[in-house]
């Protein structure tokens, strides 16, 4: 955790993707954070992996603000991100 709260000190981003499946559907997830002028913002991403070529019409974007980490974390916890994953992000930087 030390680690997460450094590299979002010094300004770099932390998150990670994967595929999970529901109900027999599987979904591209990405959760990713980051620390901008004072707050902690969050992003998460959801799309049915079958529409991702047309994601515009069925994507589920979010970005919040948060004053603390403790709660940004906790919100990323809530909405199903498994924190010890986050990490150095290795592709195209969700936000």
């Amino acid at each position: 955790m030390e680690n997460l709260f450094k590299a979002l000190e010094c300004g770099r981003r932390r998150g990670y993707e994967e595929i999970r499946s529901h109900e027999e559907i599987r979904y591209f997830v990405q959760y990713a954070i980051k620390k901008e002028k004072g707050f902690y913002v969050t992003y998460y991403f959801k799309i049915d992996e079958s529409k991702f070529d047309i994601y515009e019409d069925y994507e589920g974007e979010e970005i919040l603000y948060f004053w603390t980490l403790k709660k940004a974390l906790g919100h990323l916890t809530d909405i199903g991100a498994d924190i010890a994953k986050l990490g150095a992000i290795k592709r195209t930087l969700p936000f």
